[in-house]
Protein backbone atom coordinates (compact mmCIF):
# COMPACT_ATOMS: atom_id res chain seq x y z
CA UNK A 1 0.00 0.00 0.00
CA UNK A 2 3.00 2.47 1.08
CA UNK A 3 4.14 1.73 -2.58
CA UNK A 4 0.85 2.88 -4.10
CA UNK A 5 0.78 5.88 -2.44
CA UNK A 6 4.33 6.42 -3.27
CA UNK A 7 4.16 6.10 -6.96
CA UNK A 8 0.45 7.77 -7.04
CA UNK A 9 2.32 11.37 -5.09
CA UNK A 10 5.18 10.51 -7.38
CA UNK A 11 3.17 10.65 -10.61
CA UNK A 12 0.81 13.77 -8.95
CA UNK A 13 4.72 16.12 -8.76
CA UNK A 14 5.57 14.89 -12.11
CA UNK A 15 2.25 15.91 -13.69
CA UNK A 16 2.35 19.30 -11.89
CA UNK A 17 5.85 19.77 -13.52
CA UNK A 18 4.79 18.87 -16.54
CA UNK A 19 1.75 21.00 -16.56
CA UNK A 20 3.77 23.73 -14.91
CA UNK A 21 6.12 24.03 -17.95
CA UNK A 22 3.74 23.61 -20.49
CA UNK A 23 2.23 26.39 -19.13
CA UNK A 24 5.31 28.43 -19.11
CA UNK A 25 6.00 27.22 -21.99
CA UNK A 26 2.73 28.66 -23.62
CA UNK A 27 3.23 31.83 -22.19
CA UNK A 28 6.50 32.24 -22.98
CA UNK A 29 5.22 31.67 -26.85
CA UNK A 30 2.59 34.19 -26.44
CA UNK A 31 5.14 37.04 -24.90
CA UNK A 32 7.12 36.84 -27.85
CA UNK A 33 4.29 37.56 -30.45
CA UNK A 34 2.65 40.01 -28.23
CA UNK A 35 1.02 42.45 -30.93
CA UNK A 36 1.30 46.33 -30.91
CA UNK A 37 -1.40 48.44 -32.50
CA UNK A 38 -1.44 51.69 -33.01
CA UNK A 39 -3.05 54.59 -34.26
CA UNK A 40 -1.30 57.06 -36.27
CA UNK A 41 -3.04 60.07 -37.72
CA UNK A 42 -1.56 61.12 -40.57
CA UNK A 43 -2.62 64.93 -41.53
CA UNK A 44 -1.74 64.83 -45.64
CA UNK A 45 -4.36 64.12 -47.84
CA UNK A 46 -5.42 60.96 -49.96
CA UNK A 47 -2.77 61.84 -53.19
CA UNK A 48 0.27 63.31 -50.90
CA UNK A 49 3.59 61.79 -51.55
CA UNK A 50 3.79 61.37 -47.80
CA UNK A 51 0.26 59.93 -47.55
CA UNK A 52 1.57 56.88 -49.87
CA UNK A 53 4.41 56.71 -48.08
CA UNK A 54 3.49 55.79 -44.77
CA UNK A 55 0.61 53.79 -46.00
CA UNK A 56 3.47 51.45 -47.82
CA UNK A 57 5.27 52.14 -44.23
CA UNK A 58 2.44 50.77 -42.32
CA UNK A 59 2.27 47.47 -44.04
CA UNK A 60 5.63 46.46 -44.93
CA UNK A 61 6.14 47.03 -41.06
CA UNK A 62 3.44 44.76 -40.45
CA UNK A 63 4.68 42.09 -42.69
CA UNK A 64 8.24 42.17 -41.63
CA UNK A 65 7.03 42.03 -37.81
CA UNK A 66 4.95 39.09 -38.71
CA UNK A 67 1.72 41.15 -37.86
CA UNK A 68 3.39 41.75 -34.32
CA UNK A 69 2.94 45.26 -35.43
CA UNK A 70 -0.01 46.90 -36.83
CA UNK A 71 -0.44 50.70 -37.17
CA UNK A 72 -4.00 52.00 -38.33
CA UNK A 73 -2.87 54.58 -40.94
CA UNK A 74 -6.07 57.69 -40.51
CA UNK A 75 -6.67 59.66 -42.77
CA UNK A 76 -6.86 63.53 -42.70
CA UNK A 77 -8.50 65.12 -39.88
CA UNK A 78 -10.74 62.00 -38.64
CA UNK A 79 -9.58 62.25 -34.96
CA UNK A 80 -6.78 65.65 -34.79
CA UNK A 81 -6.48 67.88 -37.01
CA UNK A 82 -2.88 68.86 -38.26
CA UNK A 83 -1.59 71.34 -35.79
CA UNK A 84 -2.44 69.73 -32.80
CA UNK A 85 -1.25 65.88 -33.83
CA UNK A 86 2.04 66.99 -32.31
CA UNK A 87 0.78 67.84 -28.52
CA UNK A 88 -1.88 64.40 -29.28
CA UNK A 89 0.90 62.31 -29.63
CA UNK A 90 3.01 63.52 -26.68
CA UNK A 91 0.12 63.04 -24.41
CA UNK A 92 -0.76 59.83 -25.97
CA UNK A 93 -3.89 60.55 -27.07
CA UNK A 94 -2.95 58.95 -30.46
CA UNK A 95 0.55 57.01 -30.75
CA UNK A 96 1.58 58.24 -33.75
CA UNK A 97 1.26 60.68 -36.47
CA UNK A 98 2.64 62.82 -39.58
CA UNK A 99 3.36 66.43 -38.80
CA UNK A 100 5.33 69.63 -39.82
CA UNK A 101 7.39 71.23 -37.25
CA UNK A 102 6.25 74.45 -37.66
CA UNK A 103 3.37 73.69 -35.68
CA UNK A 104 5.41 72.89 -32.40
CA UNK A 105 6.89 76.74 -31.87
CA UNK A 106 4.43 77.07 -28.73
CA UNK A 107 5.67 73.35 -27.40
CA UNK A 108 9.43 73.04 -29.01
CA UNK A 109 10.52 76.07 -30.29
CA UNK A 110 13.44 74.25 -31.78
CA UNK A 111 11.19 71.75 -34.02
CA UNK A 112 9.81 75.29 -35.68
CA UNK A 113 13.03 77.08 -36.34
CA UNK A 114 14.42 73.34 -38.12
CA UNK A 115 11.17 73.39 -39.88
CA UNK A 116 12.12 75.16 -43.51
CA UNK A 117 14.77 77.25 -42.23
CA UNK A 118 15.31 80.49 -44.06
CA UNK A 119 18.42 81.08 -45.99
CA UNK A 120 19.24 77.59 -45.89
CA UNK A 121 20.56 77.03 -48.68
CA UNK A 122 20.51 72.98 -48.62
CA UNK A 123 18.30 71.27 -50.66
CA UNK A 124 16.46 67.36 -50.10
CA UNK A 125 19.33 65.11 -50.74
CA UNK A 126 21.45 67.29 -48.22
CA UNK A 127 18.54 67.45 -45.88
CA UNK A 128 17.90 64.36 -45.23
CA UNK A 129 21.74 63.32 -45.28
CA UNK A 130 22.19 65.69 -42.27
CA UNK A 131 19.41 64.73 -40.68
CA UNK A 132 20.49 60.63 -40.51
CA UNK A 133 24.18 61.90 -39.32
CA UNK A 134 24.07 60.13 -35.81
CA UNK A 135 25.15 63.51 -34.30
CA UNK A 136 21.85 65.33 -35.75
CA UNK A 137 19.44 62.30 -35.27
CA UNK A 138 20.91 62.50 -32.01
CA UNK A 139 20.07 65.71 -31.15
CA UNK A 140 16.14 65.87 -32.68
CA UNK A 141 15.69 62.61 -30.83
CA UNK A 142 16.59 64.01 -27.35
CA UNK A 143 14.97 67.25 -27.89
CA UNK A 144 11.64 65.43 -28.73
CA UNK A 145 11.93 63.33 -25.83
CA UNK A 146 11.53 66.37 -23.70
CA UNK A 147 8.15 66.34 -24.53
CA UNK A 148 7.24 62.83 -24.52
CA UNK A 149 7.55 62.72 -28.37
CA UNK A 150 10.14 59.83 -30.36
CA UNK A 151 11.44 61.58 -33.51
CA UNK A 152 10.88 58.75 -36.14
CA UNK A 153 11.97 59.90 -38.74
CA UNK A 154 12.12 63.23 -41.43
CA UNK A 155 9.63 63.80 -44.18
CA UNK A 156 11.81 65.99 -46.45
CA UNK A 157 10.05 67.87 -49.82
CA UNK A 158 11.63 70.99 -51.72
CA UNK A 159 11.47 74.75 -50.08
CA UNK A 160 8.59 77.40 -50.02
CA UNK A 161 6.93 79.12 -52.90
CA UNK A 162 4.19 82.10 -52.58
CA UNK A 163 0.92 81.04 -54.37
CA UNK A 164 -1.42 84.36 -54.67
CA UNK A 165 -4.05 85.65 -55.94
CA UNK A 166 -2.19 88.74 -57.84
CA UNK A 167 1.68 88.68 -59.22
CA UNK A 168 4.22 89.05 -56.54
CA UNK A 169 7.35 90.86 -57.94
CA UNK A 170 8.32 92.81 -54.77
CA UNK A 171 7.97 92.72 -51.01
CA UNK A 172 5.82 95.76 -50.84
CA UNK A 173 3.68 93.91 -53.28
CA UNK A 174 2.90 91.42 -50.67
CA UNK A 175 2.40 94.35 -47.91
CA UNK A 176 -1.18 94.78 -49.63
CA UNK A 177 -2.18 91.32 -49.03
CA UNK A 178 -3.65 88.86 -46.53
CA UNK A 179 -1.24 86.20 -46.70
CA UNK A 180 -0.76 82.63 -44.58
CA UNK A 181 2.06 81.63 -43.50
CA UNK A 182 3.61 79.73 -40.05
CA UNK A 183 6.83 79.04 -38.25
CA UNK A 184 10.28 80.47 -38.99
CA UNK A 185 8.68 82.16 -42.10
CA UNK A 186 6.24 83.89 -40.71
CA UNK A 187 9.08 85.26 -38.39
CA UNK A 188 10.63 86.25 -41.04
CA UNK A 189 7.65 88.10 -42.85
CA UNK A 190 7.02 90.12 -39.96
CA UNK A 191 10.38 90.83 -39.26
CA UNK A 192 10.13 93.03 -42.91
CA UNK A 193 6.54 94.25 -42.27
CA UNK A 194 4.55 91.95 -43.68
CA UNK A 195 1.86 90.80 -41.65
CA UNK A 196 0.72 87.30 -41.79
CA UNK A 197 -2.25 84.95 -40.40
CA UNK A 198 -2.14 81.53 -39.66
CA UNK A 199 -4.69 79.18 -41.18
CA UNK A 200 -4.25 74.83 -41.20
CA UNK A 201 -2.96 73.31 -43.81
CA UNK A 202 -6.36 71.42 -44.95
CA UNK A 203 -8.36 75.10 -45.18
CA UNK A 204 -5.84 77.06 -47.64
CA UNK A 205 -7.91 76.18 -50.48
CA UNK A 206 -11.45 76.92 -49.17
CA UNK A 207 -9.31 80.09 -47.28
CA UNK A 208 -8.21 81.52 -50.95
CA UNK A 209 -11.35 80.77 -52.78
CA UNK A 210 -13.27 82.67 -50.41
CA UNK A 211 -11.01 85.15 -50.33
CA UNK A 212 -10.47 84.94 -46.48
CA UNK A 213 -6.44 85.14 -48.07
CA UNK A 214 -4.78 86.81 -51.01
CA UNK A 215 -1.83 84.44 -50.68
CA UNK A 216 -0.16 81.27 -48.68
CA UNK A 217 3.20 80.30 -47.89
CA UNK A 218 2.47 76.40 -47.18
CA UNK A 219 4.35 73.76 -49.55
CA UNK A 220 6.65 73.91 -52.93
CA UNK A 221 5.44 73.91 -56.49
CA UNK A 222 4.56 70.17 -56.30
CA UNK A 223 1.81 70.50 -53.07
CA UNK A 224 0.34 73.41 -54.82
CA UNK A 225 -0.62 71.08 -57.79
CA UNK A 226 -1.12 68.04 -55.57
CA UNK A 227 -3.48 70.42 -53.37
CA UNK A 228 -5.24 72.45 -56.54
CA UNK A 229 -4.63 75.75 -54.84
CA UNK A 230 -3.38 77.01 -58.76
CA UNK A 231 -7.11 76.56 -59.55
CA UNK A 232 -8.07 79.94 -56.99
CA UNK A 233 -4.54 81.90 -57.36
CA UNK A 234 -2.94 81.19 -60.23
CA UNK A 235 0.61 82.87 -59.41
CA UNK A 236 3.42 80.94 -58.70
CA UNK A 237 6.74 82.49 -57.40
CA UNK A 238 10.39 81.31 -57.59
CA UNK A 239 12.80 80.79 -56.55
CA UNK A 240 12.15 79.09 -52.96
CA UNK A 241 12.26 81.43 -50.35
CA UNK A 242 13.31 78.74 -47.86
CA UNK A 243 15.50 75.79 -47.55
CA UNK A 244 13.83 72.16 -47.79
CA UNK A 245 10.64 71.19 -45.62
CA UNK A 246 11.47 68.95 -43.11
CA UNK A 247 8.39 67.26 -42.27
CA UNK A 248 8.06 64.43 -39.83
CA UNK A 249 6.66 60.82 -38.68
CA UNK A 250 6.41 61.29 -34.94
CA UNK A 251 5.58 58.45 -31.99
CA UNK A 252 4.21 58.93 -28.58
CA UNK A 253 7.91 57.87 -26.31
CA UNK A 254 6.24 55.50 -24.57
CA UNK A 255 4.82 53.83 -27.25
CA UNK A 256 8.05 53.41 -28.68
CA UNK A 257 10.08 52.12 -25.33
CA UNK A 258 7.06 49.92 -25.04
CA UNK A 259 8.49 47.55 -28.41
CA UNK A 260 11.34 45.11 -28.31
CA UNK A 261 14.60 46.01 -29.85
CA UNK A 262 13.50 43.46 -32.69
CA UNK A 263 10.73 45.61 -33.65
CA UNK A 264 12.26 48.30 -33.11
CA UNK A 265 14.96 47.34 -36.16
CA UNK A 266 12.31 46.74 -38.52
CA UNK A 267 10.81 50.15 -37.78
CA UNK A 268 14.01 52.17 -37.49
CA UNK A 269 14.47 50.55 -41.31
CA UNK A 270 10.90 51.39 -42.93
CA UNK A 271 11.13 54.65 -41.31
CA UNK A 272 14.13 55.41 -43.02
CA UNK A 273 12.75 53.37 -46.34
CA UNK A 274 9.79 55.82 -46.07
CA UNK A 275 11.47 59.00 -46.20
CA UNK A 276 13.81 58.22 -48.59
CA UNK A 277 10.57 57.53 -50.61
CA UNK A 278 8.73 60.51 -49.88
CA UNK A 279 12.10 62.45 -51.85
CA UNK A 280 11.57 60.72 -55.16
CA UNK A 281 7.80 60.72 -55.20
CA UNK A 282 8.57 64.54 -55.40
CA UNK A 283 11.18 64.70 -57.52
CA UNK A 284 9.17 61.99 -59.71
CA UNK A 285 6.41 64.99 -59.31
CA UNK A 286 8.49 67.55 -59.42
CA UNK A 287 9.62 66.97 -63.72
CA UNK A 288 6.69 68.08 -65.32
CA UNK A 289 4.22 69.75 -62.67
CA UNK A 290 5.19 73.07 -64.33
CA UNK A 291 3.68 71.72 -67.41
CA UNK A 292 0.89 70.76 -65.59
CA UNK A 293 0.12 73.58 -63.86
CA UNK A 294 0.84 75.98 -66.90
CA UNK A 295 -1.52 73.99 -68.99
CA UNK A 296 -3.96 74.50 -66.97
CA UNK A 297 -3.60 78.28 -66.21
CA UNK A 298 -0.58 78.72 -63.70
CA UNK A 299 1.73 81.30 -64.31
CA UNK A 300 5.08 81.71 -62.76
CA UNK A 301 6.33 84.87 -61.80
CA UNK A 302 10.21 85.67 -60.48
CA UNK A 303 11.43 87.03 -57.67
CA UNK A 304 14.38 89.73 -58.79
CA UNK A 305 18.14 89.17 -57.37
CA UNK A 306 17.78 91.99 -54.93
CA UNK A 307 14.47 90.66 -54.00
CA UNK A 308 16.22 88.11 -52.84
CA UNK A 309 18.99 89.41 -51.81
CA UNK A 310 16.82 91.37 -48.91
CA UNK A 311 14.91 88.36 -47.95
CA UNK A 312 17.82 86.39 -47.13
CA UNK A 313 19.92 88.78 -44.95
CA UNK A 314 16.60 89.42 -42.70
CA UNK A 315 16.53 85.31 -42.48
CA UNK A 316 19.98 85.10 -41.83
CA UNK A 317 19.61 87.74 -39.15
CA UNK A 318 17.48 86.04 -37.72
CA UNK A 319 19.19 82.74 -37.12
CA UNK A 320 21.07 84.18 -34.40
CA UNK A 321 19.37 87.63 -33.32
CA UNK A 322 15.87 86.02 -32.62
CA UNK A 323 16.08 82.24 -33.26
CA UNK A 324 18.88 81.77 -31.26
CA UNK A 325 17.02 83.22 -28.05
CA UNK A 326 16.11 79.41 -27.30
CA UNK A 327 18.94 77.26 -26.39
CA UNK A 328 18.04 74.11 -27.90
CA UNK A 329 17.61 76.51 -31.74
CA UNK A 330 20.75 78.00 -30.83
CA UNK A 331 22.56 74.49 -30.82
CA UNK A 332 20.57 73.38 -34.06
CA UNK A 333 21.79 76.35 -35.49
CA UNK A 334 25.17 75.65 -35.12
CA UNK A 335 24.66 72.06 -36.32
CA UNK A 336 23.27 73.99 -39.54
CA UNK A 337 26.57 76.30 -39.59
CA UNK A 338 28.65 73.28 -39.27
CA UNK A 339 27.25 71.52 -41.79
CA UNK A 340 27.30 74.19 -44.39
CA UNK A 341 30.65 74.99 -43.88
CA UNK A 342 31.03 70.87 -44.52
CA UNK A 343 29.74 71.75 -47.80
CA UNK A 344 31.47 74.70 -49.10
CA UNK A 345 28.69 77.11 -48.30
CA UNK A 346 29.96 80.44 -47.27
CA UNK A 347 26.98 82.52 -45.89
Amino acid sequence: MKHLLRSIAIAAVTTTLLLAGFTFGFYGQAHAEKTYKFTMQNMFSLNHPITIAVEKMGKDIKAESNGQIDIQILPSGALVGGPNIFESVGNGAINMGTSCSCYHDGILPVAATAFALPGDPRGVDQIIDFIYKDEVLKFYRDAYAKVNVFYAAPMVMDGYTIVSKKPIQTWEDLKKLKVRASGTIAKTLQKMGIPTVFIPFSEIYVALSRGTIDAEISGNHAESFLAGTYEVAKYQTTPEISGAQNCEVIMNLDSWKELPDNLKAIFEKNLKSCSLQVAELFAAENKDVKAKMEAKGAQYTELSKDVMEKWLATAIAMWSEDLSKDPLSAQYIELVKKDLKSRGYDL
